[in-house]
């Protein structure tokens, strides 16, 4: 099974490479320019803009899943992510391709009720301190992929990223997310190949946190 990786220069695409590669999958990773680390021989590079349906289609070509890991920067002024969210999802749909993994942030959104009270404290902040257009870009993503028409669209929402080993975690539409949750690097990328491999949230909004084993 090959998977298409957007955001493969992120620290979160990084650890998806480094297990991919231990794992004998293969990827075909989007740069929006040349890579500075080294990329496993075997893999597919491709460097391009974000927002270039040529390049996003090389990228997506003969690909089972696409893992969409980018997000902005803490300093970051120009929102893009509902946009190059946007051009994925209509070459998606051209390829007839249907399987889509984005990873958000637990604090994305309408918030259900598993997220506590401090949590949604720390949301007041962020959207009082981002600047302007950032917060409303990722809903706005959000609400592209949920409106994708593509059959096996699922997003990922983890909390604060740690780095650290993969651990087990929960994963699930109801875990819990209060304002200590976290969750490291290592093992939302182990959790997305999981799901890559054994899919169980198709059509789910999935929160991912330290804890007991996956479970849906």
């Amino acid at each position: 099974m090959t998977i298409a990786i957007f955001g493969a220069s992120s620290r979160l695409g990084q650890e998806v490479i480094r297990q991919a590669d231990a794992a004998d999958i293969p990827l075909r990773l989007h740069y929006r320019s040349k890579p500075s680390e080294q990329v496993p021989s075997d893999f597919t590079v491709v460097v391009g803009s974000l927002t270039d349906p040529a390049a996003v289609r090389e990228v997506l070509r003969g690909s089972e899943v696409a893992l969409v890991l980018f997000g902005h920067k803490q300093d970051a002024r120009v929102p893009y992510c509902a946009a190059a969210t946007k051009v994925i999802v209509q070459t998606m749909r051209a390829l007839e391709q249907s399987r889509l993994i984005v990873v958000t942030d637990a604090l994305v959104g309408e918030l259900p009720g598993n997220v506590g009270l401090g949590a949604r404290l720390v949301n007041m902040f962020q959207r009082r301190s981002a600047h302007d257009g950032m917060l409303e870009d990722r809903e706005e993503q959000e609400r592209l992929v949920r409106n994708s028409k593509l059959g096996g669209w699922t997003l990922v929402k983890p909390p604060r990223f740690t780095d650290g080993p993969a651990t087990p975690v929960r994963a699930a539409p109801t875990v819990p997310i209060g304002v200590g949750s976290k969750v490291s690097r290592a093992s939302v990328a182990r959790m997305l190949l999981q799901e890559v491999q054994v899919p169980q949230f198709a059509q789910q909004t999935v929160y991912v946190a330290e804890g007991a084993e996956m479970t849906k």
